[in-house]
């Protein structure tokens, strides 16, 4: 039973995926949270007891469940349920019941989650498949350079390998450091001071506009991709490629068959082929002639009558043999188009024209927003599914994406994807363990090739392991990745990108300095270690700040942005 006096908590609806993720990170930041799910686990329970959070067990569609949970004293609504349609309803009857409290909600249709925003407010919407996606696309491709807008202007947050010894300031100014990692290993060092040493080797992350990348020589991967550019002599290779795997191997033989008659009919017909005034054919008549004969068309332009007996016998040879072949290659022919046709609507191709593209296995909701992406950025992209993802294959086949339907696991159907040809791949499948066992199979598919692998995982221990086991292993979890969005926005600050460090998450937030706050008066100095205010928007709209000088003072109207660890940010909200 809740307490009476319950007031300025937080209500989070759901205690599975992102829920949980959301309760945890939560439960670290001192504020009173309670849980309502109406069927937890003694296993979640228990968990929910060491957290120190509250658990109601009811129905969130139900009046007096949200009056049990005391939601028009909530200082915010977290509607994080599995089910869009039980999170409509939710935060459409705490709204009706409260016009202050915040509702934030989890929304993966995204027309429903326009229509919804205005009448959550204040509060927000968010699609937790859609804040993963570009983490997990710049995982697949690679990329070690994330875009974020702080107050209008763009930065890069870029990691490299120092080239010079030196401190943060003395090597690259007054850019922001945002991570540093010692060459020899060990733990991440989150926002570092600028005076620290760094050595050859270091890998380091800082934050800076492109400009100031530019002049420190550091020129990040650029975010907008062209398609592969091929030569003209790759490119009709791979075509010839695609055509010999379409054509089965009884219409090369016959198809090769034919051929080879049509060559012993032209030299046949040139060496004893005569025209009553003496003359023979030239080769373009012999060429001409025996298409016709073996088309069976016979226009009547040469005569056999008057040849030789073996000359004639052979024109009959040619004509009946000719149209034997021409019935059997038209019959293989039309075989091979249907048998295609069937296959790709089937899903059971092969991908032979691709050569350093991307595959993307598991086709839900995060899966297919990644190959969009993708492709709208350019890149060349292949699809398997297991069959799950059904309702998303007519979104890749308009804009052209092969989806393969078959076990993602089996080696064969990697083959018939290209695997082996890819330049990354995205194994995006609601299964941690069938993840990592398609990642092990491809892992001994392409060799010693460094090969990105991105791995949906959602453990947090898990994938930090796997993360160990090899620098191209890039496990990502959608419910880290979308859990500090909804949390900023139930505490007041606003999320405006997410990023990885190595395995570790990172991100960028708006936060609002209100007058009597913590952060009220604060020195920049004294903002809290393992976190930095990269720039500051004055209150008056004066010019973006950035890097503010260490004695730069937050007020009240300003607008901090500030980057870290997203567990050392929301320590810093709590006790701000």
């Amino acid at each position: 039973m809740l307490a009476a006096e319950l007031v300025g908590h937080i209500v989070v609806f759901g205690i599975r995926g992102v829920a949980r993720r959301v309760v945890r990170q939560l439960s670290t930041t001192g504020h009173r949270i309670v849980v309502v799910a109406p069927g937890a686990t003694q296993v979640e329970r228990d968990e929910l007891e060491r957290w120190d959070v509250d658990y109601l067990a009811g129905s969130a569609q139900s009046v007096d469940t949200l009056r049990a949970a005391r939601v028009c004293e909530a200082l915010a609504v977290m509607c994080v349920t599995p089910d869009d349609l039980i999170n409509i309803e939710v935060a459409l009857l705490v709204r009706e019941m409260s016009t202050q409290v915040r509702v934030v909600v989890q929304m993966g249709n995204a027309s429903v989650a326009q229509a919804l925003r205005p009448l959550v407010m204040p509060g927000a919407v968010y699609d937790a498949a859609e804040l993963a996606t570009t983490s997990i696309v710049e995982a697949a491709l690679g990329r070690t350079t994330h875009r974020v807008a702080l107050g209008g202007q763009d930065f890069l947050v870029s990691s490299f390998v120092s080239s010079g010894h030196g401190t943060f300031r003395s090597l690259w100014g007054d850019m922001t450091p945002v991570a540093a990692a010692r060459a020899g290993g060990g733990p991440i060092v989150s926002c570092p001071s600028r005076d620290l040493p760094v050595a050859v080797g270091d890998r380091v992350t800082m934050m800076g506009t492109p400009e100031e990348f530019a002049a420190i020589g550091v020129h990040p991967v650029p975010e907008a991709a062209t398609r592969p550019n091929r030569p003209w002599r790759r490119r009709a290779r791979e075509a010839l490629a695609a055509v010999n795997h379409l054509l089965d191997r009884p219409f090369r033989v016959t198809f090769a068959v034919l051929a080879v008659l049509g060559v012993i009919s032209v030299a046949v017909l040139m060496g004893h082929y005569r025209e009553p005034d003496g003359t023979t054919m030239t080769l373009l008549d012999a060429v001409y002639f025996t298409a016709e004969t073996i088309a069976t068309v016979g226009f009547g332009d040469f005569y056999f009558r008057d040849q030789t007996p073996g000359l004639r016998i052979w024109a009959i040879v040619i004509t009946l043999l000719g149209a034997t072949l021409i019935t059997i290659v038209t019959a293989l022919l039309t075989n091979t188009l249907v048998t295609r046709s069937l296959a790709q609507s089937l899903g059971r191709q092969r991908v032979t024209g691709m050569r350093g593209h991307i595959v993307v296995v598991g086709l839900g909701q995060v899966g297919s927003r990644v190959a969009l992406q993708l492709h709208e950025s350019g890149y060349e992209v292949a699809v398997i599914d297991g069959g799950q993802g059904r309702r998303f294959t007519p979104r890749m086949q308009a804009v052209g994406l092969p989806v393969l339907i078959g076990d993602p696991t089996l080696r064969e159907t990697q083959l018939a994807a290209g695997v082996h040809r890819a330049a990354g791949l995205a194994v995006l499948t609601d299964d941690d363990l069938t993840n990592i066992e398609i990642g092990l199979a491809v892992r001994g598919l392409v060799g010693e090739r460094r090969f990105p692998i991105v791995m949906r995982i959602f453990g947090r221990d898990l994938a930090r392991v796997l993360a160990a086991v090899s620098d191209t292993w890039k496990p990502r979890s959608i419910a880290e990745l979308a859990a500090p969005w909804f949390i900023g926005a139930a505490l007041g600050m606003e999320v405006v990108g997410t990023f990885y460090v190595g395995s570790s998450p990172y991100m960028a937030a708006r936060l609002h300095i209100r007058r009597g706050s913590g952060f009220d008066g604060l020195l920049v100095d004294d903002f809290r270690v393992h976190t930095r205010v990269a720039a500051i928007q004055r209150a008056d709209g004066g010019p973006l700040e950035f890097p503010p000088g260490r004695q730069a003072r937050l007020n009240a109207g300003d607008v901090a942005y500030v980057v870290g660890h997203y567990e050392d940010l929301f320590e810093v909200l709590a006790h701000g």
